[in-house]
């Protein structure tokens, strides 16, 4: 596994979880400028859905505070993971100066073509979420490489198995789960009615969802013959808990960076940020951080088992709100890892972790290409997927 290709995985990775840039004015702030009293913000309506169970829209609209107006989303197709939004529209076309009022309702029409099903969600979004909405447009957050306050720029529609739909705010390095209780109804319409060229090659809704899976990776099928539609997998990836991620290096001369990566099994991230607090978390999925030993380097993935995580949550923390920690124990050659949940004093091993850590030493020495440590030679690293995500 070179160091070259690592690279590129890294990049890989932040391409897919980065919404693309469109024709508005810049999403970065300035920490100067008041944005307490305003309310229109440069964003974009965007849909979405877990990578193994792709979906496909009639159409997905969005209601605008409270003008009574409507913006469209271009894209129909989905199926990058939850919250990863594809494509993208010239906002400055909806309004002139691109910038819109704060989401207030949403109407979509869906096939869900793993369950071979339509739904349709319309619903008038809650003022509390609203509100938050609003708060998080004003308020943006943190990067600190470089060093910029951004504003979020989407507003993503995650469309899930049984007609669910979650809701994120997301941006230049930042996803945010808003919303994850709408329902959407099964409706009954007729696929001439919903696509009429796809009837008219098809002739009918099985050969039309097989059709269009086809034109995903195999591993899409795949999933689905070996997990089904797992119904209730993704009210445990929606469970938060009250914990920090805390870092116990034996090398007492260790500094650890400032650049580092949460991801979630919400499909939530962030890069590290002290601006915005977070009093619960989901389980954690993926963590890449960097740490320096004098003028050596290391940087560390780890890629965090979905079984284990989950069991492992849930037997820690239980059904109470009890808080805890999880902690990285990294060994005084940074070649050892400890990997646990602490709640009340008690640790609950993470053993199923997938750990690679690369070095760079100012030597620039040959075996610097290749991983100082790695645990999980058998599959690489952007190949780790979880069943629902």
């Amino acid at each position: 596994m070179k160091k070259g290709s690592m690279l590129k995985a890294a990049i890989f990775c932040l391409v897919i979880f980065i919404n693309p840039f469109y024709s508005c004015s810049s999403n970065r702030n300035s920490n100067s400028k008041d944005k307490s009293m305003d309310t229109t913000f440069c964003w974009e309506p965007l849909i979405a859905s877990p990578r193994f169970y792709p979906m496909e829209t009639k159409y997905a609209r969005v209601g605008i505070g409270n003008s009574g107006n409507w913006v469209s989303v271009m894209e129909k197709f989905t199926g990058m993971g939850l919250g990863n939004a594809d494509g993208t529209i010239d906002m400055s076309s909806v309004t002139e100066d691109g910038k819109l009022e704060v989401p207030s309702s949403i109407d979509v029409l869906w096939l869900s073509y793993t369950e071979k099903k339509f739904y349709r969600v319309k619903a008038q979004l809650p003022l509390y979420l609203q509100s938050k909405m609003l708060t998080m447009f004003r308020t943006g957050y943190r990067q600190t490489r470089p060093e910029e306050h951004l504003t979020y720029d989407g507003f993503v529609i995650n469309m899930l198995p049984k007609g669910r739909v979650w809701l994120y705010l997301t941006g230049t390095g930042r996803s945010e789960l808003v919303c994850d209780s709408l329902q959407g109804e099964e409706v009954q319409i007729s696929l001439k009615d919903f696509d009429e060229e796809g009837y008219e090659y098809h002739k009918t809704l099985d050969a039309f969802c097989k059709g269009r899976l086809s034109d995903y990776p195999d591993a899409v099928v795949e999933s689905l013959k070996r997990n089904g539609i797992p119904e209730h997998l993704w009210e445990q990836y929606k469970l938060r808990y009250s914990y920090n991620i805390t870092y116990f290096f034996e090398n007492e001369k260790t500094v650890l960076g400032t650049d580092y990566l949460y991801r979630f099994l919400t499909g939530e991230y962030f890069h590290r940020d002290d601006n915005v607090k977070h009093p619960t978390l989901p389980c954690v999925r993926e963590i890449q951080c960097i740490w320096k030993v004098g003028t050596t380097e290391y940087d560390g993935f780890f890629f965090f088992d979905e079984n284990e995580i989950i069991k492992k949550y849930a037997e820690a923390f239980g059904s109470t709100e009890k808080k805890g920690e999880l902690v990285i124990h990294i060994s005084k050659y940074n070649n050892k890892f400890d990997i646990f949940l602490r709640v009340d004093g008690k640790k609950y091993p993470l053993q199923k972790t997938m750990i690679h850590v690369f070095r760079d030493t100012p030597q620039k020495l040959k075996e610097d290409d290749e991983p100082f440590y790695n645990n999980h030679r058998d599959i690489y690293s952007g190949d780790i997927h979880y069943i629902g995500e």
